[in-house]
């Protein structure tokens, strides 16, 4: 089984990625292309609670939910190595998005939702933007959806590699059921590259005491694909020269950020 889908964007579209109960247990994942004659995108969020980043592109957006409603016009990002704006829209509820001007890129991560949560936007200016690691695995961490957010399943943000650096480094892991210092919880990474001809690597691979049937895959990663990591270590790096960003939505049995445990075959480089 191949847990990577290659890029499916191919001009102004709806791209569904992954289903939830049946490629992962506890997420759904799609991209949407906004441009030419798509102007305007509606989604009804269901049982969903749903984590929207957005791109590319000046949008209106309006969030119509029986826990309130919300509108708002969100900003295009200069470059994907800053961060952008992010809406958490709760379950029950009625997203619209407007196009209002060039052309758009978001996508929208959903998990099982609860009722009686606000919708909310998370704008940059309220993002948790923090440097992690040091030398080649230094990387910049973008929070949008943690402790913000009274969520019931979901924790998203984004990670900026650097050209040439590692990130999920030392390789973490977060598949097993030991509260607090882990929790389980299914992961989607979406991968986009500056300039966009670049690519990056990652590895997917399982501990090797875990009961489970082991894998160990390997992927290189372009503009547009997506990852699914339904347990296992997963690091990450670019290619010189290439910024990667990934969005990176969480959702699984508990909702805990941070829970997650290294392997101890490399967690020396945290000390060295």
């Amino acid at each position: 089984m191949s847990f990577q889908t290659k890029s499916p964007i191919d001009g102004p579209g709806v791209y569904p990625i992954v289903e939830r109960g049946k490629d992962l247990q506890y997420l759904s994942f799609q991209v949407v292309e906004l441009g030419g004659a798509l102007r305007e995108f509606t989604v009804e969020s269901g049982d969903e609670e749903l984590a929207v980043d957005l791109y590319s592109g000046p949008m209106r957006v309006e969030i119509k939910s029986a826990s309130g409603n919300l509108t708002a016009e969100t900003r295009a990002r200069a470059s994907i190595k800053e961060p952008g704006e992010m809406l958490y829209v709760p379950r029950d509820a009625t997203l619209k998005m407007t196009l209002l001007d060039g052309a758009g890129r978001v996508s929208i991560a959903g998990a099982e939702g609860k009722a009686g949560v606000a919708p909310q936007i998370v704008t940059r200016e309220q993002v948790e933007t923090k440097p992690v690691g040091r030398e080649n695995w230094h990387r910049t961490l973008h929070t949008y959806i943690a402790d913000n957010i009274d969520a019931n399943r979901l924790i998203a943000g984004e990670t900026v590699n650097d050209p040439g650096s590692w990130s999920s480094c030392p390789p973490h892991k977060h598949d097993a059921n030991n509260p607090p210092g882990e929790v389980p919880m299914e992961e989607v990474y979406f991968f986009q590259v500056d300039p966009k001809e670049g690519f990056g690597f990652m590895r997917i691979y399982t501990d090797p005491n875990d009961p489970r049937p082991a894998f160990d895959h390997s992927y290189a990663v372009e503009d547009g694909d997506t990852v699914i990591i339904p347990r296992g270590y997963h690091p990450v790096v670019a290619f010189p020269a290439y910024t990667l960003n990934y969005t990176w939505i969480l959702a699984g049995e508990g909702r805990t950020y941070g829970a997650w445990a290294d392997d101890p075959k490399y967690a020396w480089i945290k000390e060295a």
